[in-house]
């Protein structure tokens, strides 16, 4: 080892140093201005450039559940591509807001709220509507939708109490992600990409979705759809549970006395409800996903 190695390592400590010290003195300084700045409007006055950015992120991400909804009330594939696609332009906000924080070497006391709240919306809501509009409408696909998107929620959470404490470089970037981060989302609406692709969705009425038959062509939709045909449905397909003929049996058990009190139709009724349950295979890749993002020790290089 040469004995310049000590003092450089030594000196790049001391960068750091100085950098984090900087940063700490400048969010004091926000917080007494966004304090002490009264006005309707003094909350957008004490915006920076990059919060401008993450604002258009949550933009993005409000946008592609219009989208999806839109595509439930239209049948029309065009919708769904944009509820694809806005999330990935949300992205490409959230990538660029840090970019500006770090070259203005600034960042506004709402900053780190702002952009949780942001991905929120564009890498958690946005991509569990999307596929709840192409088909996981199941109650249990709705269930781990749900889970999801709680998960994003308390990994989020987490992210903003523990950011101040994960290793940073000399720039005051972090070095790893605590947990799959929840812009990595956008992977699972490669897969969605795909069942538009290949035609493998279900229709906004129900049912699996087919070319239309008055000659009208969607682009991008359904494209290797003939070669699939034998495969409609939802991508991956889905398992079903049926245990209500068993339910059923169960009913009339104890001598008959619950036929006798509840209408044979309505315990029909039930049993074909409760002891019948069906979920998309796909469900189960958003369930690991969720776990990924609760994880404290799976970690991830930052690029």
């Amino acid at each position: 080892m040469s004995a310049e190695e000590p003092q450089l390592r030594q000196r790049k400590h001391s960068d750091r140093k100085e950098v984090i010290g900087d940063l700490r003195a400048d969010a004091e300084v926000q917080l007494k201005r966004f304090i002490e700045t009264n006005g309707h409007f003094s909350l957008v006055r004490n915006f920076h450039l990059a919060d401008a950015f993450t604002v258009m992120n949550g933009f993005c991400g409000a946008q592609s559940l219009y989208m999806s909804a839109r595509f439930l009330v239209t049948s029309h594939p065009r919708y769904m591509w944009y509820a694809l696609w806005l999330p990935v332009a949300g992205a490409l906000f959230d990538y660029l807001d840090g970019k500006i924080a770090r070259w203005r070497r600034s960042s506004s006391m709402l900053g780190q709220e702002l952009d949780s709240l942001a991905d929120l919306v564009s890498f958690g809501v946005a991509p569990t509507v999307a596929a709840f509009a192409l088909g996981m409408r199941e109650p249990l696909d709705t269930l781990v939708m749900t889970v999801f998107v709680c998960a994003g929620i308390a990994r989020l959470a987490r992210y903003n109490i523990t950011a101040a404490n994960i290793p940073k470089d000399v720039h005051g970037k972090q070095r790893y992600f605590e947990g799959m981060p929840i812009p990595s989302s956008l992977l699972l609406l490669v897969l969605l990409g795909v069942c538009l692709l290949t035609g493998r969705f279900d229709a906004p009425q129900g049912g699996a979705w087919t070319p239309p038959t008055d000659g009208t062509a969607y682009a991008y939709t359904g494209r290797w759809y003939s070669s699939l045909a034998e495969h409609q449905g939802f991508l991956f397909g889905s398992a079903t549970l049926d245990v209500s003929s068993a339910l059923y049996a169960l009913f009339q058990l104890g001598g008959g006395v619950l036929p006798r009190l509840v209408q044979p139709s309505l315990l029909a009724s039930i049993a074909n409800g409760v002891g019948r349950i069906t979920i998309h295979k796909m469900s189960f890749v958003w369930l690991l996903w969720s776990m990924a993002m609760l994880s404290k020790t799976l970690r991830i290089p930052k690029p």
